[in-house]
């Protein structure tokens, strides 16, 4: 990441300001009001130290945190994530924290499956200038050869087959792999698999919210994961219901 921190904490708090209210911005960064607004126009840059104080807080108080537990709901079973991948503000924040959890690993590439998954990926590989590759439904145009997986879906029973061009990740690239939500961890598992066979190194795995454990079979494979949010109760998933993780 080449940007200047002290735009990047006007960035954040501009986002912030999108869910949180002047009052709360205070509270949490205890500064005035005023400052926060002064900031937020343009008016004045925050200073590196103050910038980094800024960037500081926003994770170690968790606030990225608490604005996905502000918008998180549930429908029929389902953990729906729409106001969270779908809300630009929200992503730059989500992915900042990816970035600090992974800045030290250095990945090159940012690995996912469509279709929730892609916002996500998108935002955390601006933040490292990392290619994004996405295993998809469907073979695309314009590729040759593939690496492909196959696993079964329960909700509804079906058989889910995951392509991945095989010129995409090369043996040199270090892989940061994405999902939006972590459930049974089947596709999770499917990704694991894709860039395994690519000769890549995995660096770890992120995701904006994990639903129960049953996905922590996984961390038999993959040794660092990092959530934001943890949703402790599984909910039952109800017939009818098309979203699966």
């Amino acid at each position: 990441m080449r940007k200047d921190i002290r735009l990047l904490a006007i960035e954040l708090l501009k986002s912030l300001k999108k869910h949180l209210r002047y009052r709360e911005l205070r509270d949490i960064f205890n500064l005035p009001p005023p400052i926060i607004w002064r900031y937020i126009q343009g008016e004045v840059l925050p200073s590196p130290d103050r910038a980094n104080e800024i960037l500081n807080t926003i994770i170690s108080k968790k606030v990225t945190k608490r604005i996905i537990e502000k918008e998180i709901e549930v429908y029929n079973g389902v953990v729906a994530t729409y106001k969270i991948i779908y809300k630009p503000s929200l992503l730059k924040l989500i992915g900042y924290e990816a970035y600090i959890k992974f800045k030290d690993l250095e990945p090159t590439a940012i690995v996912t499956a469509e279709v929730d998954g892609i916002p996500v990926a998108l935002a955390i590989a601006d933040y490292f200038d990392a290619k994004v590759a996405i295993a998809k439904r469907r073979k695309e145009v314009g590729f040759r050869t593939y690496i492909e997986y196959s696993y079964l879906s329960h909700e509804p029973p079906s058989i889910t087959t995951l392509y991945l061009p095989s010129t995409l990740i090369t043996r040199k690239d270090k892989v940061l792999i994405v999902d939006d939500v972590l459930r049974t961890g089947r596709t999770l598992r499917a990704l694991i698999y894709l860039t395994k066979r690519t000769g890549a190194s995995i660096v770890g795995v992120f995701s904006v919210i994990a639903v129960g454990s049953r996905w922590h079979y996984l961390t038999d494979e993959v040794k660092r994961i990092e959530i934001i949010h943890q949703v402790e109760r599984e909910f039952p998933l109800h017939l009818g219901s098309s979203h699966t993780y």
